[in-house]
């Protein structure tokens, strides 16, 4: 008998014992991550700024870049009811907040959804103060289910909400603001330059 728990103890030590999968699995930004709906590659995080709707001027942002494909059979969403509802960043009182914006290109045109079978590359972005400057910014990105919904009996792919339970967390650097220098007052704007055949 005592062999037996032995044995036991050894095999839930080597697999980690009894141990609950953690609510939050840290990742790592470059790797693609499978959230069921979309798979999701997170590249970077930066401030920058874009237009925060229209006739508005431009404001600044946190903006995470990450490529995103779209695993399901219809065209979805990048922001509000779709890859918007799945992606949250950490606020510093602890609370996990979603973005203001999002953005994307595809084939080199912008887009604001995702095609099955082409990769977006999208900028997901939250607002910030003319101040804040943070070093690093962590982004939680939560799992798509193909189930019923709760008032209906159709399926849909459906985003896991409950009780911060992510696919993945992630904590990025974040890349400063840089500004490109233009030209001093009275001097002439620099040519284009232009490569031979």
């Amino acid at each position: 008998m005592l062999g037996v728990l032995a044995v036991i103890a050894a095999v839930l030590w080597v697999t980690g014992g009894l141990k609950e999968t953690p609510k939050q699995p840290v990742k790592q930004p470059g790797k693609a991550l499978d959230l069921g709906l979309f798979t999701v590659t997170v590249r970077d995080a930066r401030i920058g700024t874009a237009d925060a709707g229209f006739g508005s001027e431009r404001e600044r942002f946190l903006i995470v870049r990450m490529r995103v494909e779209n695993r399901g059979k219809e065209t979805e969403q990048l922001g509000p009811g779709g890859l918007a509802d799945g992606v949250v960043a950490l606020t510093k009182t602890g609370k996990w907040v979603k973005p203001d914006e999002v953005e994307g290109t595809a084939g080199g045109a912008e887009t604001d959804a995702v095609q099955p079978g082409l990769p977006v590359e999208a900028s997901v972005m939250w607002k910030m103060g003319p101040a804040d400057s943070p070093r690093k910014l962590t982004v939680g990105l939560r799992k798509w289910k193909y189930e019923q919904g709760f008032t209906d009996s159709d399926f849909n792919w459906i985003v896991q909400r409950e009780n911060d339970v992510l696919a993945g967390r992630l904590t990025l650097p974040v890349a400063p603001m840089t500004e490109q220098p233009g030209p001093e007052p009275g001097a002439s704007a620099p040519r284009p330059t232009v490569s031979g055949p």
